[in-house]
């Protein structure tokens, strides 16, 4: 392994007055050539280019600068993966080409006013070398990461799959993934792996029957204030009956049914905008709209549904061993030999919102969302503005490890071999009580790491969502899963 130490240095600063954020100057820069990666949203980074610190956007997490001066290139790295005690920093943009440390802690029962090492800063006179030098000089000096070449290589790298998300969003069900894979053994393009992505949870929105799943949620951003009503498969999935799809007289598919059901919700999303636009025009006649919106409600319904009655006798007369994503994921395997691995989607918190309180044997409680200052300068977003005005269901961190074991125990236990983890920004807007963003982040990093290495073989995990640098690079540093 390299490392440089002569070639870099861990700037800190002091202020007189504790607070739970701090900004600080890191100096000037004007007419230097920069390459930077900033979040543009809580949770996805992109490129920006400039010559001066005003030129750089919120939440930057690293800034490659050229200094032609000394034939160099500097990187400075506040974040990634820099955390100090209970604090994590990003660079900001600031008056008259100043950089500006943001210091925040996400709890303001967490206070510091001095920084040994919030940020490093590393130089080398080849650009493309600088960043593996830089962080493999942070591995050894810090020693709470490893390097992309420590970790196992989950089997699915390097290998071709498919992902039901764009294929029917929601409206998954067994016949749709079915007939998915089947789509491509046809055309003899085998898919080593595939996942099953949002719309196979049991969950449900609030005002609903907690008893019951929520019916019929089509397209992405219905889901985003849902609460998980139990650890397990929805209703859809439940009713799977073993071997129903291996049997010549399998239920039909036909190949129309997405395209139209996702048409159709469509439909029903834009005239729902139009309502909510009437709305905040204060127009007394909604009738019609609202008529309108009803309409679209049923016909999407009658397009769906059909089958319900006859699931419900088909699952009485099924033995409850042969029922559910065990007996579907068996069915897969028997049907679609080499396809290695199935996974699952799920959100860092169980659904998009919440784990419904009351609802598992887990200690969930509502928290309202706050978004810090830096976070809140990023792209608004249907998600994050769902993720608030719903709140989030948190198990407390304490557990985190039970919430972890019991959802994933149960997965690995129906045929499942991994798990895609998304929604990995919302631990930040819920941390005040809980210690910090940082604090609450190590207790969810742990309890997901630790359920990986038992249940999934430390590598059977798919980040998505996931460039919130709070859960980059934490974790224990003999950990060799890809999780990080």
């Amino acid at each position: 392994m390299e490392f440089s130490s002569h070639r870099g240095g861990f700037p800190g600063f002091v202020h007189k007055k504790p607070s739970n954020r701090l900004v600080n100057s890191l100096g000037r820069l004007e007419g230097k050539d920069f390459l930077s990666i900033f979040r543009f949203k809580t949770w996805w980074s992109t490129m920006w280019v400039g010559k001066s610190g005003s030129d750089l956007q919120k939440e930057t997490q690293w800034v490659l600068m050229d200094v032609p001066e000394v034939r160099a290139y500097a990187l400075i790295v506040p974040s990634m993966p820099i955390i100090e005690g209970s604090f994590r920093a990003a660079l900001s943009p600031g008056d008259n080409g100043h950089v500006m440390f943001w210091a925040e802690s996400g709890s303001t029962q967490v206070r510091a006013s001095c920084f040994d090492a919030i940020a490093y800063v590393h130089v080398c006179d080849n650009p493309y070398q600088l960043m593996r030098e830089a962080l493999s000089t942070l591995r050894v000096h810090l020693n709470t990461f490893r390097l992309l070449e420590e970790k196992t290589v989950p089997n699915l790298v390097g290998k071709f799959g498919w992902c039901t998300w764009d294929a029917f969003y929601l409206a998954v069900d067994p016949v749709s993934v079915w007939h998915g894979v089947k789509d491509f053994y046809d055309a003899r393009l085998r898919p080593w792996f595939f996942i099953i992505d949002d719309g196979w949870q049991s969950i449900n929105l609030d005002g609903q029957n907690p008893n019951e799943d929520a019916k019929n949620l089509v397209l992405g951003g219905e889901q985003m204030t849902a609460q998980l009503r139990r650890l397990r498969e929805v209703e859809k999935f439940q009713k799977y009956v073993g071997g129903s799809l291996l049997d010549p007289n399998s239920p039909h598919f036909d190949t129309n049914k997405p395209r139209m059901i996702i048409s159709k919700a469509i439909e029903i999303e834009k005239a729902e905008k139009e309502l909510g636009r009437v709305i905040q025009e204060k127009s007394t006649d909604l009738s019609e709209l609202q008529s309108r919106i009803e309409r679209l409600k049923r016909e999407l319904n009658e397009i769906i549904g059909g089958d319900q009655e006859k699931d419900a006798q088909v699952r009485g007369e099924a033995c409850e061993d042969d029922l559910g994503l065990m007996a579907f994921t068996r069915g897969l395997r028997t049907k679609f030999k080499g396809s290695d691995d199935i996974y699952v989607w799920h959100a860092l918190c169980g659904a998009w919102g919440r784990v419904r309180p009351g609802s598992t044997h887990l200690d969930s409680k509502v928290v309202p969302c706050k978004v810090s200052p830096g976070l809140d300068g990023t792209m608004h977003h249907l998600a994050v503005v769902k993720i608030v005005e719903g709140r989030i269901g948190l198990v407390h961190p304490t557990q985190a490890d039970d919430f972890y074991e019991s959802f994933h125990s149960y997965l690995a236990s129906a045929g499942i071999t991994g798990v895609k983890v998304d929604v990995i920004n919302t631990l930040k807007y819920v941390s005040e009580e809980y210690g910090g963003r940082v604090e609450l982040a190590k207790a969810y990093y742990k309890a997901l790491t630790d359920s990986l290495i038992k249940n999934f073989k430390g590598s059977g995990v798919i980040s998505s969502m996931q460039q919130c640098n709070d859960f980059f690079f934490l974790g224990p540093a003999d950990f060799n899963g890809t999780s990080r």
